[in-house]
């Protein structure tokens, strides 16, 4: 299947060479983490993924430069995307997994009128709170199976 998407944004931050790390925001609670993915994949599921990335970027612990990096590609590829799979259609939460008391990882779909965009969000509990500190999309949907 052809790639349309940047498979990680942690890809983009070891592309972008020393590491610029502003102080993020952080979200207090396990419910906050769930709300800022539901308010990220909303922009997303409505075709406006700038607007989803700006949701992300006051709570990215990886070096914003990179996340930025990672918006402005995806703003340039989106009418490539679009003639691709169709517009965006809304958004689905496939599963939530959380592994010891510091890291969630959130998996969703952005739905298409042709295809499933695979989002995963992972979060972790900092000393001051809740932050993403990985984030990808892409288009391997045969990831989100379990095996």
């Amino acid at each position: 299947m052809k790639r349309f998407l940047p498979s990680s944004l942690l890809a983009a931050a070891a592309l972008a060479g020393v590491c610029h790390i502003a102080q993020a925001d952080t979200l207090k609670s396990e419910a906050e983490v769930r709300a800022l993915a539901d308010k990220v994949m909303a922009q997303a599921g409505a075709g406006r993924t700038d607007d989803a990335y700006g949701a992300m970027s006051p709570y990215s612990l990886i070096d914003i430069r990179a996340l930025e990096a990672a918006r402005a590609n995806a703003r340039n590829s989106r009418m490539a995307i679009e003639a691709q799979v169709g517009n965006s259609v809304g958004y689905e939460f496939i599963r939530s997994e959380k592994v010891g008391d510091s890291l969630i990882k959130l998996t969703y779909i952005e739905k298409t009128e042709r295809q499933a965009i695979p989002w995963q969000f992972i979060f972790y509990k900092s000393p001051s709170g809740w932050g993403i500190s990985a984030f990808s999309n892409g288009d391997n949907v045969d990831a989100l199976f379990e095996r």
